[in-house]
């Protein structure tokens, strides 16, 4: 017998995928969670042979829950099952233990593929997400530079980049941190410096948009 547990929040394509998958896979016993806090419940009380996922949910994101799993040594074959074609959340979920990615888009085509790919000790991820596999090392390296650049910043500096981030201008930042426009404009400079942001003055805000996930 095959145990899955299914977490995702939104009721009705979670029970199309659990219809799915009993339709598909035999012998197989599937249980339900409806956010990430349920499913570190259920983890505590059963094993499970495999988990699908979701990233995007109340309470605990999946990201919390592959932290969970990892920290307590949770035997389980966890795929990531989201509507985020984004590779900062691949690496991320892969950094930390799954072994699939599938976007919901594509999971009624790709998602038996999985499980017997998964079953089988070898990663899957969706077809269109396959130059994110190819290039891991690649973006997990320039991941660490940007990390590692983050952690550098002095607490004023991290205060501005967070308010550019919410695109406040030097004027807003200097009256919310009540120095002058001068010290913000200081501060930008050298936040650029340090994370090798070239470009005009909206560099640094295109920056935190596409890195909005580093800096919360």
């Amino acid at each position: 017998m095959v145990k899955i547990l299914a977490v995702d929040d939104h009721p009705i394509f979670r029970k199309g995928l659990v219809g799915l998958i009993k339709d598909e896979v035999q012998d197989c016993d599937i249980s339900e969670a409806e956010n990430g806090a349920e499913a570190i419940d259920m983890l505590n009380t059963s094993k499970f042979d495999f988990l699908i996922l979701d990233i995007d949910m109340p309470e605990k994101s999946g990201i919390d829950v592959l932290d969970f799993i990892k920290a307590n040594n949770v035997e389980t074959k966890t795929i990531i099952l989201t509507m985020h074609n984004d590779e900062l959340f691949f690496n991320e979920a892969f950094n930390r233990g799954a072994v699939g990615f599938l976007l919901k888009e594509d999971s009624s085509i790709e998602i038996i593929e999985c499980l017997e790919r998964v079953e089988k000790g070898k990663p899957f991820v969706s077809k269109k997400l396959m130059s994110y596999l190819e290039n891991r090392s690649a973006f997990n390296e320039e991941m660490s530079r940007i990390k590692s650049a983050i952690m550098s910043l002095t607490k004023s500096e991290m205060n501005t980049l967070k308010l550019v981030a919410q695109n406040k201008t030097s004027k807003e930042i200097g009256e919310l941190l009540f120095v002058t426009e001068k010290s913000v404009e200081n501060y930008r400079s050298r936040i650029c410096k340090k994370l090798d942001i070239s470009g005009g003055s909206n560099s640094l805000f295109k920056w935190c948009v596409k890195n909005k996930e580093l800096i919360k």
